[in-house]
């Protein structure tokens, strides 16, 4: 097939939407298309790409009529034949009717498929339910001006439709590096365990912004009131501590260990019994990929993605999943895992096995295509019919 001349329009220059588009950039790259990123200034460099700095900041909506006027130039310029809009802001940037954009289904004469990846639900951000109701608003309404959906697991489709976003969907799956994620023996886990400064028997990483959607708000105080014996819980991620500190006083500092932002995950991945996700919700997340790529049983709520990917299907579970908000059971589900050795062992070979076959990143993205000429083939259809 002919290759393809793809546009990357991403509101953040960081995170695991940033990790996912050097696998996208690098295996499009490698497969002979020609790849664009507009991301705000601060991206690294995406090898093969060509990088246009995006006048956007996603905490300052004034910054978006700027925004709006250069993903219209670099539309006019670059002349995709597929755009590709990561996250809320750039969904709704690109997909505004006024000013309208290029890559906008009314304008017939774009010849950009139109491809919308939300990398979670942006209604699950509020609290107040008549914001909840607007953005879904908004999403249902979008979506006419959409080709088609890429999301990274069934649930997230699932949840769009519950709320009228009913357009063509492909699932991708998670892109991750299982040369450089990979499990370490016990002896090289024990080792970085005391190279980090983690004295217990025991280790539960808790991976992830020190944010509300994250849910460390709700672990801690349930750790605060009973936790695995011998076993240290590390918080790894940027964000404010101070209050999260409060709501685990006799603990923080002794069984709760915060270490802020590294860039490097692996070390604290390798060095833990097991991953431990408390999210309130989530698009699905990388860490859990990374973590099933290192041999880790996971053990999470039920977020999007969870259930299909650590525990369904033919394959031995990779840890277990709890219902959303039951710290408990969370809890308890890890310390299950710490006190049975031979069933974290048999979860840590599942969680490689199920990574090589849900994330490699040449199947991801091979995905990613097929759905990028779903979307070329829709909007020229389009275009006929008009």
């Amino acid at each position: 097939m002919a290759p393809l001349r793809i546009l990357h329009v991403s509101e953040v220059h960081w995170g695991g939407v940033v990790t996912l588009l050097d696998h996208f950039v690098a295996e499009q790259q490698r497969d002979g298309h020609e790849v664009h990123v507009l991301a705000p200034e601060g991206m690294h460099a995406l090898p093969g790409a060509d990088q246009r700095v995006w006048r956007i900041d996603r905490r300052r909506p004034w910054t978006f009529p700027a925004a709006a006027r250069d993903l219209r130039r670099a539309v006019k310029e670059i002349q995709p034949d597929v755009v590709h809009l990561h996250s809320f802001i750039g969904g709704l940037i690109g997909r505004l009717p006024f000013p309208r954009t290029p890559v906008a289904r009314a304008d017939s004469a774009s010849r950009a498929g139109l491809v919308y990846q939300p990398h979670s639900w942006s209604f699950d951000l509020f609290t107040r339910q008549s914001v909840t109701a607007a953005v879904q608003r908004w999403e249902s309404w979008a979506a006419r001006s959409t080709d088609v959906l890429v999301a990274n697991c069934d649930d997230e489709v699932a949840e769009g439709r519950a709320v009228g976003i009913d357009l063509p969907a492909r699932v991708l799956g998670v892109a991750t590096d299982l040369e450089r994620f990979h499990p370490v023996d016990a002896a090289e886990r024990d080792a970085l365990r005391a190279e980090l400064g983690v004295e217990t028997k025991h280790m539960l990483l808790c991976l992830g912004r020190l944010v509300r959607q994250k849910g460390q708000d709700l672990l801690l105080p349930a750790w605060e009131r009973e936790r695995p014996p011998d076993t240290t819980l590390v918080l790894l991620g940027p964000g404010d501590q101070e209050p999260l500190a409060a709501l685990a006083p006799t603990q923080w500092g002794e069984s709760v260990l915060a270490v802020g932002e590294h860039e490097d995950v692996r070390p604290w991945l390798w060095a833990s019994d097991a991953l431990i996700l408390c999210s309130r919700y989530e698009g699905f997340p990388l860490v859990i990929a990374e973590a099933m790529a290192c041999g880790r049983p996971v053990i999470a709520t039920a977020i999007n993605g969870a259930r299909e990917t650590i525990e369904s299907g033919p394959l031995a579970p990779a840890g277990s999943v709890v219902e959303l908000g039951d710290m408990a059971a969370l809890i308890a589900e890890a310390g299950l895992r710490l006190d049975d050795a031979e069933l974290g062992a048999a979860e840590s070979a599942a969680s490689r096995t199920r990574a090589e076959e849900l994330f490699a990143p040449t199947q991801v993205v091979d995905r990613l295509v097929a759905a990028y000429r779903e979307a070329i083939d829709r909007r020229q259809a389009d275009r006929t019919e008009r």
